[in-house]
């Protein structure tokens, strides 16, 4: 594909060219088209078949019927006392059926193909001219985003640096943004099930260590005070306290399995992204591929080439050579 730069036009003449073109387009007159129940619609015809025309209504695509149609006139007719006077004269050419002579329809069919002709060039340059505004508006480094050079590996380094980096630079948002949030969302999760499992060890451990230490000095100054059940409230005592302690390490588990779910999903996304960055920078950067007049693909720049090859071709020699070319190559 050849460098764009000798291709496309720098953005002043662009932005130029679009106001030219949208106001020469405008200048142009739509046509009239009167309809048999009476009523009136204008537009710029450009394609017909053998029911339908279609006109360019405000830059959108309407069909209408040939049977729905009185008259074509190829201009703006504004004048109501005008129209009145057309509409009655082509009502007069209607059969009983409601349809012109053979002649007449050919006549306009004529007409009309060749209107068709004349518009389809104007309202293409009319797209041509929105479509090229609207870039420019939306994206100011298009063209420098079409022309330049690309390296297929550069997306690939930038989404390693930071992921969606090389997504976004290939123009692919939604993937960007896609990952950007699942990766950030994930590494939270794993960061912040990583700080609650910790949390709760500590809790664990400090419950463990008053019932190793405190809990049996309080267990036995309640025994030795004489209450009536004092030893059913120490067996309570101990169970309530194994049941915290167990209820803290439960938590810990279950904060750690959702740090370590988070963690391994984030390190999931974040390779899978660099692997969708390497393959969509292969296709992002074939633009750099250039084809010779004899139909061989190479790269602006350097281009080495290696071949093994016989000495004569098609001789009965088993002789044969390596030979390595060495091109650089450029457009303009």
């Amino acid at each position: 594909m050849k460098n764009l730069r000798s291709i496309l036009p720098v953005r002043k003449s662009l932005t130029a060219s679009v106001i030219f073109l949208t106001i020469a387009f405008n200048q142009v007159s739509a046509e009239t088209i009167l309809l048999k129940n009476g009523e009136k619609t204008y537009g710029t015809v450009i394609d017909q078949s053998t029911d339908t025309v279609t006109i360019l209504k405000e830059t959108k695509r309407q069909i209408l019927a040939k049977s729905q149609i009185l008259k074509i006139i190829f201009k703006d007719i504004k004048d109501e006392a005008e129209l009145a006077k057309l509409f009655d004269a082509e009502k007069k050419k209607l059969n009983k059926d409601g349809k012109k002579p053979e002649k007449e329809e050919q006549l306009d069919t004529i007409l009309l193909e060749q209107m068709i002709k004349e518009n389809s060039y104007k309202a293409v340059q009319k797209r041509l001219a929105l479509i090229e505004k609207y870039i420019d508006e939306q994206d100011s480094s298009w063209e420098e985003y079409i022309s330049a050079n690309r390296n297929p590996w550069e997306p690939v380094w930038k989404s390693a640096i930071l992921p969606g980096w090389g997504l976004s630079a290939m123009k692919h948002d939604n993937y960007a943004r896609a990952y950007q949030i699942a990766i950030g969302l994930s590494f939270i999760v794993a960061i912040g099930g990583s700080q609650a499992a910790t949390e709760q060890h500590n809790k664990a451990e400090n419950r463990l260590s008053k019932i190793l230490f405190e809990d049996p000095v309080t267990y036995a100054q309640i025994q030795g005070s004489g209450i009536t059940g004092a030893s059913v409230l120490v067996t309570k005592l101990q169970s309530d306290s194994i049941s915290e302690y167990n209820s803290f390490k439960s938590k810990e588990n279950q904060y750690e399995t959702y740090s370590r779910t988070g963690l391994y999903f984030g390190v999931g996304l974040y390779l899978i992204q660099l692997a969708q960055s390497y393959f969509l920078g292969q296709k992002w950067a074939t633009h750099n591929i250039i084809q010779t007049p004899s139909g061989e693909a190479v790269k602006e720049g350097f281009n080495f080439k290696s071949n093994y090859m016989p000495i004569a071709a098609g001789s009965a020699s088993n002789l044969w050579e390596y030979r390595t070319d060495l091109r650089y190559v450029s457009t303009f």
